[in-house]
């Protein structure tokens, strides 16, 4: 039985730690997936020029281990650049060097193109969470206050629990609209064998 039979649910279930722990704010979640991109292109590329015939069996183990690599300099490089973000989430930047969507675009039948369509669906999911929770969970939007100093209507909603449910609404939202044909099914179909990996 397939784990999942649409691109939304693939991009949820292989990047949920970053979504969950990245969405904390708006400006996470952009640092977030950018750390994403830079990484899974850059394992992308390590995949490519070292092949996986090569490497027999250990071509997974030799990726991930770039993939760490490089998500540990995203995470002293977001240390320094933004303290904010490494404050509240810098483990989950880190955590990114584990994600399986980082990993997804290095298998060799997926195109540039397909990896994108993900990025994005991944980027949108994470923005709409990130914007509920801070807008929820810590009454502001892009660190603008809107509610007086102090007081948000749901702070409990503002921790990774609050990723969570925001998470999961909008996972059942897309399954609602997807079951009354408002979403385009075809838009979100998985490409060839996907569906049980």
């Amino acid at each position: 039985m397939p784990k999942f039979d649409n691109i939304f649910e693939q991009v949820v279930l292989l990047g949920l730690l970053p979504i969950i722990g990245g969405s904390r704010n708006i400006q996470t979640a952009i640092v977030v997936t950018v750390v994403l991109i830079i990484v899974s292109l850059i394992s992308r590329l390590v995949s490519r020029l070292i092949k996986a015939e090569v490497l027999a069996d250990a071509h997974w183990i030799v990726y991930s281990a770039f993939g760490v690599s490089f998500s540990y300099i995203a995470y002293l490089l977001v240390a320094f650049l933004y303290p904010n973000v490494y404050q509240y989430s810098g483990l989950y930047i880190l955590l990114i060097g584990v994600t399986p969507l980082t990993y997804y675009s290095c298998k060799d039948n997926v195109s540039l193109s397909q990896f994108w369509k993900r990025i994005n669906i991944f980027f949108i999911t994470i923005i709409l969470v990130a914007f509920l929770r801070e807008l929820l969970g810590f009454g502001s939007i892009l660190g603008f206050e809107l509610y007086e100093i102090g007081f948000a209507p749901l702070s409990a909603l503002g921790g990774s629990a609050g990723g969570f449910i925001f998470l999961g609404a909008v996972w059942i939202l897309f399954r609602f609209l997807l079951s009354l044909d408002k979403v385009d099914a075809e838009l979100f179909a998985l490409e060839g064998g996907d569906s049980n990996e």
